[in-house]
């Protein structure tokens, strides 16, 4: 033997290993079988999570959050923009399509809260306000709503932050914030 040279390693012998694999196999059959019985019992307690109801929509068309993308102009999605609803509260509707955002550009007053619903015509897009928290993803058949108020005027990028195709990076368009005395309603 040389120096610096080891001892050889002892191997390990096939029975050792075959325990070891036969104890994480166990682990792995329990844990099974508790999931699947959590399950069951979810089920039949009746604590599992329903989806029902309307989701919270009132908008024409919109059942469930959901739409038929086919069909955008029976919804408000037909023409899309600001409005103003007799209550005084202020609702945005964007429509996602092959590399456009409509309306092109929307303009909101600061200060009042809106709620947007963002939808897509065709495929999987994304709807980010840069400099803001809005990031909301818009599917086709699906109307993804939420409410902000913009605190200040000024211009905001508006981007789509999923690949959708070739012309993904053309989706690019803008919220104009204005002071409340200047917005207007969008028809």
């Amino acid at each position: 033997m040389t120096k610096g040279s080891r001892a050889p390693v002892p191997r390990l012998e096939h029975h050792t290993l075959e325990r070891i694999e036969t104890v994480w196999f166990g682990i792995a059959v329990a844990m099974a079988v508790l999931l699947f019985a959590s399950v069951l019992a979810s089920f039949v307690s009746g604590t599992y999570p329903a989806l029902k109801g309307e989701g919270g929509h009132h908008i024409t068309g919109v059942e469930n959050g959901r739409l038929d993308p086919r069909n955008l102009a029976a919804t408000p999605f037909a023409k899309p923009g600001l409005r103003e609803n007799p209550d005084g509260s202020l609702e945005a509707f964007v429509v996602a399509r092959a590399f456009a955002f409509e309306p092109a550009v929307l303009r909101v007053p600061a200060g009042r809260p809106i709620t947007f619903h963002v939808t897509s015509a065709d495929v999987l897009h994304g709807y980010q306000v840069e400099g803001t928290n809005i990031n909301a993803t818009a599917m086709p058949g699906q109307v993804a709503s939420f409410t902000t108020t913009f605190r200040q005027p000024g211009e905001l990028d508006t981007i789509c932050n999923e690949y959708c195709g070739v012309g993904h990076h053309n989706m690019i368009t803008r919220v104009i914030v204005e002071a409340p005395q200047q917005a207007t309603t969008q028809p």
